[in-house]
């Protein structure tokens, strides 16, 4: 799960950006599980009852949602005006003045889509154009190195929790993986080296591995 404050500071950011070269009316951030489940919808000059009645009733009709594009692992921006809308969609944009919107997915290294973001044009605003979405898709990818460090340590947290290494053992294998010797982490955490010793060896069992290199193999990229 994404720390709040990043995907405020991303977001933030990614939209400031934009914004000096495109004119947008307001947008939506919202964080993503899987192909069934988005959470931590964000709305930025948004109406909330503009927001729940999509949650609630429209999101299934939304032909640019991240569920139709969850598993099209290099695509990252998508225009809603470039597709049919149905009529229960067609309706909904109509009453919240809905012009178009560029929905834009930020995806991990496996092609998973994370984060996702809705710029929405309103009123008589101009459809978002081919140019517009190349450039779009340029600021996306720009942000993936600054992206992927952020899932890249969710996952490796996930990863340690699996195992149910405790804070201790975590530090230890964080050193371990940095190149750290034994005598040099008892140094570095100020503990013995039989402590240290203690450690790695429940590392070991918890593992199933039986040697710094195999955890070296697991462990990194």
């Amino acid at each position: 799960m994404f720390n709040h404050q990043f995907v405020n500071e991303f977001s933030q950011n990614f939209i400031e950006q934009v914004n000096r070269v495109l004119s947008f009316d307001s947008y939506l951030v919202y964080s993503i599980d899987n192909i069934n489940h988005a959470y931590d919808y964000q709305g930025f000059n948004i109406s909330n009852k503009s927001l729940t009645e999509y949650l609630n009733y429209k999101v299934e009709n939304d032909p640019v949602s991240f569920k139709k594009y969850f598993n099209e692992k290099d695509h990252c921006v998508e225009l809603l005006s470039q597709h049919c809308c149905d009529e229960d969609y067609d309706d909904f944009m109509q009453r919240w003045k809905v012009q178009d919107t560029a929905e834009i997915f930020f995806r991990k290294r496996n092609g998973e889509p994370a984060l996702g973001l809705s710029i929405v044009r309103e009123g008589d605003s101009a459809l978002f154009n081919e140019q517009e979405k190349t450039v779009l898709e340029a600021f996306c990818e720009l942000s993936k190195r600054y992206f992927f460090t952020q899932t890249d340590s969710l996952e490796i947290t996930d990863v340690y929790r699996s195992f149910q290494f405790t804070k201790k053992e975590t530090l230890v294998l964080e050193l371990i993986l940095q190149g750290f010797s034994n005598q040099a982490i008892s140094v570095h955490l100020n503990c013995s080296l039989a402590t240290v010793k203690t450690h790695v060896q429940h590392i070991f069992q918890k593992t199933n591995l039986n040697s710094r290199q195999e955890i070296m193999i697991k462990f990194l990229k």
